[in-house]
């Protein structure tokens, strides 16, 4: 019987020592893991070719970051390409297979929501700086293991939640809430299978994605990835 309360009590520090550490130590710790402050903040580009599964289909992608200038996604469905570009003063889609039969113009409210990834070193990278707000805001069961979840209020208002392993330091979750289609809604990213780039940087090369009211789970898997290869701006202007 002792013996079993002592195993209990321990097993209760050991839970409550994880969920006492600082929102720092927990932001220093997730930085550490994925390669390093210096090197999270020497990105100024990336391209990543992946393959997403969604509803029995195998969907090609190509995604292409300038630090704080521009994403462009392309994507082939059924043979037809689509774009999607988001830049710091505005965004434009071109899906033809959504009935698009040129490019049009991103409502200035969604671009806003999504300019937040126009950062590569991602938000907890010198959060105060950036005028970032972060709260522990306690833990949650991520794919069968305990993450801290660290709620995000980025300098332009906007919200998000970070889940964080607190033995790898690796984001293990995100969600990012907003407004899709007139309506408020979210997008839940599980990230896996971290490996170690070239680079040296760590990257999830498996994410499930779910979007509210989207299509159902989409498996992304990373197939390629270049970092800080020269990048012509002129991919992100709207034809």
């Amino acid at each position: 019987m002792k013996k079993t309360f002592l195993f209990a009590a321990l097993a209760l520090t050991m839970s409550v020592s994880a969920f006492a550490q600082s929102v720092d130590e927990i932001v220093n710790k997730n930085i550490t893991a994925l390669g390093g402050k210096e090197k999270l903040n020497s990105l100024k580009s990336v391209k990543i070719d992946a393959t997403i599964s969604l509803q029995g289909m195998e969907v090609p992608s190509t995604v292409v970051q300038l630090n704080n200038v521009g994403i462009r996604s392309d994507f082939t469905v059924q043979g037809t390409k689509g774009t999607q570009v988001i830049t710091k003063s505005e965004g434009w889609s071109f899906m033809p297979f959504m009935g698009q039969d040129k490019p049009v113009q991103i409502p200035a409210e969604e671009v806003k929501q999504s300019q937040s990834l126009l950062d590569l070193a991602g938000p907890l990278v010198d959060y105060a700086k950036k005028g970032n707000k972060i709260e522990l805001a306690g833990k949650e069961v991520v794919e069968g293991k305990d993450a801290l979840k660290l709620k995000l209020t980025l300098s332009d208002g906007s919200a998000m939640d970070y889940y964080v392993d607190p033995v790898t330091g690796y984001t293990v979750k995100t969600v990012v809430r907003k407004r899709m289609n007139g309506q408020d809604g979210e997008v839940s990213n599980v990230m896996l299978d971290y490996k170690k780039t070239e680079d040296g940087y760590f990257i999830p090369y498996t994410m499930n994605q779910i979007i509210t009211g989207g299509p159902g789970l989409m498996v992304i898997k990373v197939t390629n990835i270049e970092i800080n290869k020269p990048v012509d701006e002129s991919i992100f202007e709207m034809p």
